[in-house]
């Protein structure tokens, strides 16, 4: 009787292979967005926001002072709207909006800012191609040491059929 010899597929080691370095990369990634964010925020990011953006999902991070101006945008922003870092620093992020973003979904996000409150929801957005997408917004609050508000932070993922 002939002794079979068994194999790893080249195929099945790739896949795993594959998966690590994509776990590696979004790893990488998160850690980058985490360090840009205590250069400009220094002592103001809280451990409960590094775990926040640790584990959720998103595609973007946008970060603004209080009175709602992008300061900075994480990598992932250009990817998901079309829009470069420099074109966005100085807006606001309404910009991304237009005739089919729900009027209610609006005010609710400008209330909960107005009361410096935590807001999450979804919405329509448009790309720079003027395309639209259905983005699911997690924005918090960010206070000084001092108690004073100084930025929120949005955590923004792209709702797609895949991930809904």
């Amino acid at each position: 009787m002939k002794e079979i010899n068994k194999y790893i597929s080249p195929i099945a080691s790739f896949d795993v292979h594959l998966s690590n370095y994509h776990r590696l990369i979004d790893q990488l990634r998160r850690e980058n967005d985490i360090s840009h964010l205590r250069e400009i925020l220094s002592h103001s990011l809280t451990t409960t926001i590094v775990d926040q953006i640790k584990e959720e999902q998103y595609d973007a991070l946008v970060l603004t002072r209080a009175n709602q101006h992008i300061v900075w945008v994480s990598e992932g922003f250009k990817g998901m709207t079309g829009y470069s870092k420099n074109f966005v620093l100085g807006k606001r992020p309404s910009f991304l909006q237009g005739e089919r973003t729900c009027q209610e979904t609006k005010k609710a996000i400008r209330e909960s800012l107005r009361e410096k409150h935590t807001f999450e929801g979804a919405l329509i957005n448009y790309r720079k191609n003027k395309e639209t997408y259905t983005c699911h917004i997690n924005i918090l609050p960010i206070y000084s040491k001092k108690n004073r508000l100084k930025y929120f932070l949005a955590i923004e993922k792209e709702i797609t059929e895949e991930n809904h």
